[in-house]
């Protein structure tokens, strides 16, 4: 097991320096601020919008209006409920404050389509499928614990590049994602949100 780790850790690097280092096409960084609002039955468990975040890719141009590579992101999402009285299956009762911390970490793998490359304004759409890292921690009161599990995750995504100066190759990016996390652990049947971020886009350069 830890030797396959290894071999998928290891292609992934090196699939990784090909494309920043590839002669035909453009390799760009884009990276970005994030904030996430839960959504579906998410946001009946956790209501808080998330203000901790960010998001990211590295992209190959294959053409000047379509890319393909990587992409990732982080989000942090809390929540405390105020004191209740909880019920257990052995007849007790438990009145504590429930209090539930969520990470996501997706890992994906990205395509991104600009439809006016060479524009002042540049619309795109972006699809990026592959996988989530969760670190869930529920307490209730004083019991509970963390535990990482890792499961499917999609990202369709539409925004707005703006380069720094006409024709360039840098610029701002601002744009919103849905993000599709199933997750089934205790009342939780997925961890959808929707993002809103803004960040830069630079060229990566050898």
């Amino acid at each position: 097991m830890k030797k396959s780790k290894i071999i998928f850790l290891s292609v992934l690097g090196l699939f990784a320096t090909s494309l920043v280092q590839a002669q035909k096409g453009e390799t760009k960084l884009d990276i970005s601020y994030n904030v996430a609002v839960p959504a579906g039955s998410f946001k009946s468990l956790v209501p808080s919008t998330s203000y901790r975040g960010f998001q990211g890719s590295v992209l190959y141009g294959v053409s000047d209006k379509l890319s393909v590579g990587f992409g990732t992101g982080f989000q942090d999402f809390y929540q405390k409920n105020s004191r209740q009285t909880y019920k257990f299956s052995d007849g007790s009762d438990v009145s504590a404050v429930l209090t539930y911390s969520i990470q996501t970490i997706p890992v994906l793998a990205q395509a991104k389509y600009s439809f006016t490359p060479g524009a002042a304004v540049q619309p795109y759409a972006a699809l990026g499928v592959g996988g989530n890292v969760i670190a869930y921690n529920q307490l209730l009161g004083e019991f509970g614990g963390q535990q990482t599990k890792f499961s499917f995750a999609a990202r369709p995504e539409a925004g707005l590049f703006v380069p720094f100066k006409k024709g360039g190759e840098s610029g701002f990016t601002l744009g919103a994602s849905y993000n599709v996390m199933p997750f089934n652990q205790d009342d939780f049947k997925n961890l959808n949100n929707l993002g809103v971020h803004a960040g830069i886009s630079v060229p990566l350069r050898k």
